[in-house]
């Protein structure tokens, strides 16, 4: 459906651009058929830009000034789409025509104005009073940021909610929060609340919770019928362009249930086998290039094989570029590694180990800086990550995926908690959120909720999404040590 009506918005473009052309004169354009083809695989792109700005998004509350900013930028993306489209395939395409491209833009930004901000905007609006999208909300967490949550909704009279009450752990059941709201049950009474007032949302907003009772709250909701949501500083991390939705202006994120998971599963395991082998036929030049020259720097291997702890604790062999002396001690990241995690354990969520990097700015940090065992031609493989390309022989092989989480050693397993564990109950993969929020700037129990909730919400478009993240940051060599 939306890839009909993107394509219907440049053929109209076409037809009024040759309106004094008959439409046997249009299609017996040179290459007309195989330009339609071009059009249908522009609408996809198209379709992307509005996804990237929440147009799509029936639960991204935007104001009207949101959603018009919002609908200008995704036209102006869209028109310089089919601009450089132009350059590319001058003289052979619909499109070779400024007044296409104006078409296109204003009837694209009438159409999007029209439906989105009017129609689509007063049609949601009137079924929501009208209960038919009417959504009933158990709020979790009655302290200042649920209470604010609460009022938000509550005095929001276009979407239709309806906030049944509180589930907390730190008031007594039956404590009056607002007028004819009040606190229902604890956390672990979720299930039940869900059942008797029909819960359609759970949206967990507690204030100062650790991550281990967070997750443990969210598991207890998601074994229930209702969405589950989540409005917390622990995943500010998340990077908000990419995943983060909004609920009158509060950043929530979602828990997603995957109904389709084994296909799902069978689709990543299939992507993952083409996209390796056509990467070790494109990379074999640079593999050769980075073989000799790690060669000519340093004694040893090419290649590191390592054993690293994949899904479920199983242990698999690893490869990477050797980026370190031979016969060296590990003994330092050992250390390193078991005072960082001892820290993550006892610490508030909000203070984390810091460095001070090369622009005096205060960071997170996961990796030891300066490491004494890392060659020279191994610190610019690590900078870039190129020292992660012969995982893609992991990836061929099954150990590992794509996208998800990184694999860890096994001392760095040893030390984990349960809730640090659950990182590693799907395939290890090459990139993940970790790498596209930061990388080695990014505090381990941030780490390990990235990892979490690339877990709860992994899909297709998900990683397509982190795949094309990881390039600019491996370009730029952001965060790497």
């Amino acid at each position: 459906m939306r890839l009909c009506s993107v394509a219907t918005v440049i053929f109209a473009a076409v037809a009024l651009r040759y309106s004094n052309l008959s439409w046997q004169e249009i299609l017996a354009i040179e290459d007309f058929f195989s330009q339609t083809l071009f059009v249908a695989s522009y609408s996809v792109i198209w379709i992307a830009i509005l996804h990237h700005f929440n147009l799509y998004k029936i639960n991204v509350f935007l104001t009207i000034v949101e959603q018009s900013i919002a609908i200008f930028k995704s036209v102006g993306y869209g028109i310089l789409g089919l601009i450089i489209a132009a350059f590319f395939f001058k003289g052979n395409s619909l499109v070779d025509s400024r007044l296409i491209i104006g078409y296109f833009g204003l009837f694209a930004l009438i159409g999007l104005i029209l439906f989105r901000v009017m129609v689509f905007r007063a049609l949601y609006i009137f079924l929501a009073r009208k209960q038919i999208l009417h959504r009933k909300v158990l709020i979790v967490g009655a302290g200042k940021s649920g209470r604010m949550m609460a009022a938000n909704l509550m005095l929001d009279n276009t979407h239709g909610f309806e906030v049944v009450g509180f589930a907390d752990d730190t008031q007594p059941v039956g404590s009056r929060v607002f007028e004819n709201t009040y606190v229902l049950g604890t956390s672990n009474d979720i299930p039940k609340l869900v059942e008797h007032y029909h819960i359609d949302e759970v949206l967990i907003v507690i204030d100062n919770i650790s991550y281990q009772r967070l997750m443990e709250i969210i598991d207890v909701a998601r074994n229930t019928t209702a969405a589950v949501k989540v409005s917390s500083e622990l995943y500010d991390i998340i990077p908000n362009k990419l995943f983060i939705e909004s609920y009158l202006g509060i950043p929530v994120i979602s828990m997603m249930k995957n109904h389709n998971y084994m296909a799902f599963l069978l689709y990543k395991r299939v992507f993952d086998i083409v996209m390796s082998l056509i990467g070790l036929l494109l990379l074999a030049v640079p593999f050769a290039i980075i073989a000799v020259l790690i060669k000519l720097t340093s004694k040893g291997p090419v290649f590191f094989k390592q054993t690293r702890i994949g899904k479920d604790g199983k242990p698999f062999s690893f490869y990477k570029f050797r980026t370190m002396y031979v016969n060296n001690d590990d003994a330092i990241h050992r250390e390193f590694t078991k005072k960082l995690i001892a820290e993550a354990k006892h610490t508030n969520p909000e203070i984390s180990k810091t460095i001070v990097n090369e622009s005096g700015e205060i960071q997170q940090v996961k990796k030891i800086v300066n490491d004494p065992r890392v060659t020279s031609i191994g610190r610019f493989l690590r900078k870039t990550s190129l020292d992660e390309l012969p995982q893609l022989f992991n990836v061929l092989k099954g150990d590992m995926s794509l996208v998800g989480p990184r694999p860890c050693l096994p001392y760095e397993w040893e030390e984990y908690e349960a809730w640090h564990k659950r990182r590693l109950s799907v395939t290890p993969g090459c990139t993940g959120l970790w790498q596209v929020s930061g990388r080695s700037a990014v505090g381990f129990n941030d780490m390990v909720i990235l990892d979490l909730y690339y877990i709860e919400n992994m899909s297709p478009l998900m990683d397509l999404k982190l795949i094309f993240k990881t390039l600019p940051v491996m370009l730029l060599a952001k965060g790497g040590y």
